[in-house]
């Protein structure tokens, strides 16, 4: 769906994702990866780097959206 804006002109939809949301998600992850990769060379086991990583992700989200706030 197009709507026009006053000047006349066709304006798209906005976008899917905000670029504030898309930053926070990004750095995130790759706090997340740099978990993994750190965990992996101390040879950890699998679920170890996998619950480090989403705990790493969640704590990166909590502290970038307060960041970039």
């Amino acid at each position: 769906m197009v709507t026009t804006n006053g000047a006349g002109g066709a304006e798209g939809p906005g976008p899917l994702l905000p670029l504030r949301t898309a930053l926070i998600l990004l750095l995130a992850t790759l706090t997340a990866v740099a978990v993994v990769v750190l965990l992996a060379l101390a040879h950890r086991g699998g679920a170890e780097i996998a619950l480090a990583a989403l705990a790493a992700l969640a704590g990166a989200v909590k502290f970038f959206h307060w960041l970039i706030d």
